[in-house]
């Protein structure tokens, strides 16, 4: 096949492929069947020499070649995208597109029902997918192509290929079960240094952030469990003398039903980022910078209303 014959859409279903990861999920974003993206597929991996994608489980795993080819074909389809997106106004109400969000389960508990209502508002016949963002996940420059933003609070890798921006900053709290005897007293460094904790890790092996501020005091706590996710800590808590680290936007999510208590810690601890990260290959996409724009505006909404709870209930004063 001579490069003067290659299709254009090829390198649009090379750039679907590696986004979803399968035939069957790339076919039904691109429109067309499956028979004729598998067609294409072989028309791609003629025209490379090479497989490009292997099956692995229900999956379509990329090979060596298929990533290094990323980036110039990629880069390539974004500047076509940018070129045409010039010229064509983007209009939420009326798109049909299939957004893929990237958040951390602990932004995710606290935006997802507000990014779903307000999304669905703004784009009633668009769809929403939210793809988990967690430190192992987000740490790969392969994750950020597959999706259209991603909020995170990770400390990423200085990376050219990847365009952040902070748009504030939770303070990390401690929390416990509100009929603990820790949740009697303010906590001392004593008491804390003396309590069993529970660590909230998505990968069950980060450190977490009071555990650096600890080290650099040559302090250690005790963490005896670990759980993957914020959803469940309430529950966890419960009837526990447990103590665990939370971010203060969380003050949103609980009410009287969640019997936890948040407490400031005996010692300083940096504060939980929240960062929007987008591809630099989708920096000039309209949807995107809609979708972007969504974002941010429902994140400075949450803040002003977490200071709004503070402030009402001396939280922390």
């Amino acid at each position: 096949m001579s490069s003067d014959d290659v299709d254009l859409n090829l390198v649009r279903v090379f750039d679907v492929l590696i986004r979803e990861r399968s035939v069957t999920r790339a076919a039904d974003c691109l429109g067309r069947t499956q028979s004729a993206v598998s067609h294409s597929l072989a028309k791609l991996r003629t025209l490379f020499g090479d497989e490009l994608f292997i099956r692995d489980g229900g999956n379509m795993q990329p090979t060596p070649r298929a990533l290094e080819l990323v980036d110039d074909l990629s880069d390539a389809l974004g500047k076509i995208r940018a070129s045409i997106g010039r010229y064509k106004v983007f209009d939420p109400a009326t798109t049909e597109r299939k957004f893929r969000v990237g958040l951390t389960d602990y932004h995710a508990m606290i935006f997802i029902p507000g990014l779903i209502r307000e999304f669905s508002k703004q784009a009633p016949d668009a769809t929403l997918s939210v793809i988990p963002a967690n430190r192992v996940e987000a740490e790969t420059t392969d994750y950020f192509r597959q999706v259209d933003c991603t909020l995170t609070g990770a400390n990423l890798k200085d990376d050219p290929s990847l365009i952040k921006v902070e748009l504030g900053q939770d303070r990390l709290l401690c929390a416990v079960w509100s009929g603990s005897q820790i949740a009697r007293h303010p906590l001392s460094l004593e008491t804390y240094l003396s309590a069993s904790h529970l660590q909230i890790s998505a990968d069950g092996l980060s450190e977490g952030l009071a555990d650096a501020a600890l080290r650099e005091r040559g302090l250690k706590r005790k963490v005896v469990a670990t759980i993957s996710n914020y959803l469940v800590m309430p529950w966890v808590l419960r009837e526990t003398e447990l103590i665990t680290h939370c971010g203060d936007a969380i003050l949103q999510m609980l009410d009287d039903t969640s019997e936890v208590t948040l407490l400031s810690p005996p010692i300083p601890i940096s504060s939980v980022s929240a960062n929007i990260v987008i591809h630099r290959q989708m920096a000039a996409d309209p949807g995107t910078l809609w979708l972007r724009r969504l974002i941010t505006e429902l994140y400075h909404a949450a803040q002003i209303k977490k200071n709004e709870i503070i402030l009402a209930n001396n939280i922390m004063a």
